[in-house]
């Protein structure tokens, strides 16, 4: 997984706010010499959130693979760092460990501490096979890989699919107090309105380029 070495402390927090985490120039990305995304300057800033918007196609999923350098590009992504955490919108075939051994064997820090701490907060059985467990759960599971590090910048992928209100009302508040710690926040989401209180912008994509008119 997306698990190096870098991290702010909450120490100097202050200091680092609003830098840019990731910068992107003329960024373009063709498919069988179609072009799908074509985004000119972007910044994520450290100690912000931002939501992904556009239909199905839009480019949002283009975008975070480029970003995670999971597919081949034209142009430039600088990022100030190299500790990513990132919730993919499908959960791995790896049905047949327990949920604990799934994350164990991703864990970089070797912070098992942190782990259960994450499971109680969301009120989740890990020692449970993950064949056995609900939809819900196994995002809540996936959720936790992706924070459990202590990674600088987090992506999420819809990552409210198949929690119940009361389990996104807790992913929501964990968010906020995580972008207070200094970390650069991307949801892709078609639902904005549920991430009221937490995102600082919207960016909205549609064939691939940004529309700032929303």
């Amino acid at each position: 997984m997306f698990c190096l070495f870098y991290f702010f402390s909450k120490k100097h927090s202050y200091f680092f706010k609003y830098i840019s985490m990731i910068t992107i120039h003329n960024l373009k990305k063709y498919y069988k010499n179609r072009l799908v995304l074509d985004i000119e300057h972007l910044h994520f800033k450290i100690g912000k959130a931002y939501l992904l918007c556009g239909a199905n196609g839009s480019g949002k999923s283009t975008l975070v693979k480029s970003i995670l350098k999971i597919i081949d590009y034209e142009g430039e992504i600088i990022k100030n760092t190299s500790k990513i955490g990132y919730l993919p919108e499908r959960f791995p075939e790896v049905s047949y460990i327990s949920g604990i051994d799934f994350l164990q064997g991703l864990k970089c820090d070797n912070n098992i501490s942190k782990i259960e701490e994450l499971a109680k907060y969301f009120s989740l059985d890990l020692k449970l096979s993950i064949s056995n467990l609900s939809k819900g759960n196994l995002q809540k599971v996936m959720i936790i890989q992706a924070i459990m590090n202590d990674a600088s910048l987090l992506i999420f992928d819809e990552p409210l699919n198949g929690l119940d209100p009361a389990s996104q009302d807790k992913f929501i508040n964990l968010l906020k107090s995580l972008k207070e710690s200094s970390r650069c926040i991307i949801i892709t989401t078609h639902y904005p309105k549920y991430y009221e209180g937490l995102f600082d912008e919207v960016i909205y994509l549609e064939k691939g380029k940004i529309y700032e008119n929303k």
